[in-house]
């Protein structure tokens, strides 16, 4: 059997590929196939030199929008080295929807979901390894360049011509007939799993390519409950399921989330993406019961606006989902993360500040500000021209202007972006920031408040060299210093600053320390003690003396 490499550059070390497990664990060949894992932060020659170390006969490359560029400098510079004595080839999204950024170095792509294409691939490379016999390796290598001409799903070059197999139902995968990826996870230490249980999605949404799949393919429930207790039994610190909407079986998600709370081990952290307005009463009291941390939920939101959410062919009841969020967020034992979307059809400015205002009075422990990307293949590729969308040509594809937004203000927002991350995402303002609310600081919204500060930090050259998680307490400080506010909500202003501080920052070595306060009843005094964190905020425990 030849050497088989399959090879993933993510976007961090935290993070690992589990396509590539999947195309090994499915192959029936486990054994011949070897897997390379970098990132994009590494020294490319490094992650090159890595590659060659393994003298593999085929390569296959994992793209997506983050290593696109990486992944076909690579494929090019093996080829230049090896000539046609290896054959390299890449799957995955980028390279689905778009062969031809690939096919200039690559012998083929698989297109469309990989495992069932592979495990043809890698038995017919063992039967061309026989027949050629050894050291016959050029003729080996020869037959199977022959091979893929006719594997379902690959896309190849016929001369100058891009021929496309079309992808067959033979090689859909049956979610059941998939291996479990993880029996050994001497691999993901210190790095967040990821976990398949269904794929597909039942929505449509215009700018995601789960859309295309229009059906849901779930696992097999026992076979879930038995791989998740194997990550419970392990004490995996985090499961990150990749499934879309996750609850869009009402009933299948409720069990999961039973079982995780039943089988509960106290380390473990599950995170999934859901639609919060399909939660249903009995979903919210299960979810309210669970043990703090033990799970976080995603929650896509994009957009408010109405005709913006039609466009993109969204359903959503926001006003179901906000008291959904809200419910979630009285006990505050779950991390609940928002998103929006910047650069969708009908939103402008103004449409923008108040989609961000609707979804800021939720208090999500995090509100993640996103921009469109245009990804090959998607209904909103098809359709920017109609919504006079301009974006890079780079990945990940970024817009860049709108009909309804120009490139300044889609400037203006990154630079939102950047003190949301500071001040709100970081969890180390929470109650500053909740009196500003409250006290007037954002008496013309969040938005305006968050807008303003960024106008502030490029004014102060806070943009280009950015303050420590330290400084930022004097920053805001000095920031709130220039608003209309009056003395006692300034000096209320700077004892919940300092709250805030010593729920996150030491002051000495010491695992302990008091600080007096007055929130305008009277003094207190609390003690703080570092040696316990809240699972879901990080602030050190506290109590009143």
């Amino acid at each position: 059997m030849k050497k088989v490499l399959l090879v993933a550059v993510n976007a961090k070390y935290i993070h690992s590929c589990p396509a590539i497990y999947s195309l090994r664990a499915s192959s029936g060949h486990a054994e011949s196939v070897q897997i390379a894992e970098f990132t994009i932060n590494d020294r490319y020659q490094d992650i090159l030199a890595g590659i060659l170390a393994y003298h593999a006969d085929i390569i296959g490359f994992s793209c997506y929008i983050w290593n696109t560029q990486i992944v076909t400098d690579l494929i090019a510079d093996i080829r230049a080295l090896l000539g046609d004595k290896v054959i390299l080839y890449a799957g995955g999204p980028e390279a689905s929807y778009g062969p031809e950024a690939f096919l200039t170095s690559c012998d083929f792509v698989m297109s469309g979901e990989g495992e069932k294409p592979f495990a043809l691939l890698l038995k017919a490379l063992s039967q061309e390894a026989e027949t050629a016999g050894i050291g016959q390796d050029d003729r080996a290598i020869q037959g199977i360049r022959e091979f893929v001409r006719t594997l379902p799903g690959s896309v190849w070059k016929d001369g100058g011509q891009i021929v496309y197999n079309p992808v067959t139902p033979e090689v859909t995968s049956d979610m059941n007939e998939i291996p479990f990826l993880y029996t050994d996870l001497g691999s993901f230490d210190n790095r967040i799993i990821y976990y398949e249980s269904s794929r597909g999605c039942p929505f449509r949404c215009t700018y995601c390519l789960s859309s295309i799949d229009k059906t849901v393919r779930f696992r097999d429930m026992e076979t879930v409950k038995s791989e998740l207790q194997f990550f419970i039994d392990h004490k995996v610190p985090q499961v990150k399921f990749v499934d879309r909407t996750f609850n869009c079986d009402r009933k299948r998600a409720m069990e999961i989330w039973q079982y995780i709370a039943d089988h509960d081990n106290g380390i473990t952290n599950f995170h999934f993406e859901i639609g919060a307005d399909l939660l249903g009463e009995g979903e919210i009291a299960l979810l309210k019961g669970l043990r703090p941390a033990l799970i976080q939920l995603e929650i896509g939101i994009q957009s408010t606006n109405p005709k913006t959410v039609e466009a993109i062919q969204r359903t959503m009841d926001f006003d179901r989902l906000r008291q959904n969020v809200l419910a979630l967020r009285e006990v505050g034992n779950i991390n609940l993360h928002v998103d929006l979307i910047a650069g969708l059809p009908y939103e402008g400015l103004i449409s923008f500040a108040r989609s961000f205002n609707d979804v800021y009075a939720l208090h999500a422990n995090q509100l993640q500000l996103g921009f469109l990307k245009v990804l090959k293949g998607t209904v909103m590729e098809q359709r920017a021209e109609e919504y006079g969308i301009r974006y890079s040509v780079r990945p990940p594809y970024e817009v860049l202007a709108t009909k309804w937004i120009s490139y300044e203000e889609l400037d203006r927002l990154r630079r939102v972006c950047d003190v949301l991350e500071m001040y709100y995402n970081s969890q180390q303002f929470t109650r500053t920031l909740r009196f500003l609310e409250v006290s007037g600081g954002m008496a013309d919204g969040a938005f305006a408040f968050f807008d303003r500060m960024a106008d502030f930090f490029a004014k102060n050259g806070l943009d280009k060299k950015r303050p420590s998680a330290a400084a930022r307490y004097e920053v805001l400080d000095t920031f709130v210093c220039g608003m209309k506010l009056s003395e006692e909500q300034m000096r209320m202003f700077r004892e919940y600053l300092r709250f805030d501080r010593m729920l996150h920052f030491h002051r000495s070595r010491r695992m302990e320390g008091w600080e007096s306060f007055d929130f305008g009843e009277g003094p207190v005094r609390i003690r703080f003690d570092y040696s316990v964190e809240n699972p879901v905020s990080h602030e050190a425990g506290y109590a009143i003396c």
